[in-house]
Formats: C-alpha cells, structure tokens, sequence
C-alpha cells in the first residue's frame, strides 16, 4: 500500500534528516527548508515547474524533526 509518492517521502525525509544533523552543527537546523526551497527555485528555473507538495513536505520534515529534537531535549 502506497500512502505518499516516493518523491514525497524523499522531501520528507531530507527536510528531515538535514534538520536532525542541526544536533551536530547548528545551521543545520534550517537546512532542511533552505534546500527544499533552493531544489524547487531550481526546478522552476530548468523545468518551468514549482511544486507545493514538495515543498510542504520538505517543512513538514523539518518541522517533525525540530520537534522530535525538542522532545528529547537535544535543544
């Protein structure tokens, strides 16, 4: 059963792992919302395509995390 594209889940999980490597160097933290928004600009640029779906996953990825990385007290 497929609940999310794959190409959602990626953005997901990069918003998401970027933001937890943010433990180790701290302008990690919005590193993943830079690059999902830096991936999209670029996508817009080459293929005069922007997607929200990409892009709110690759936040909500980030928002997880940061919460996740509250949660435990690692920030």
């Amino acid at each position: 059963m497929q609940i999310f594209r794959w190409d959602l889940q990626l953005h997901f999980f990069w918003g998401f792992i970027l933001t937890l490597l943010g433990v180790y160097w701290q302008p990690l933290f919005l590193s993943g919302v830079v690059v999902t928004l830096v991936k999209e600009a670029l996508d817009l640029w080459s293929k005069d395509l922007w997607s929200w779906d990409d892009v709110w996953l690759g936040i909500v990825g980030s928002g997880v995390a940061l919460l996740y990385l509250f949660s435990v007290n690692l920030i």
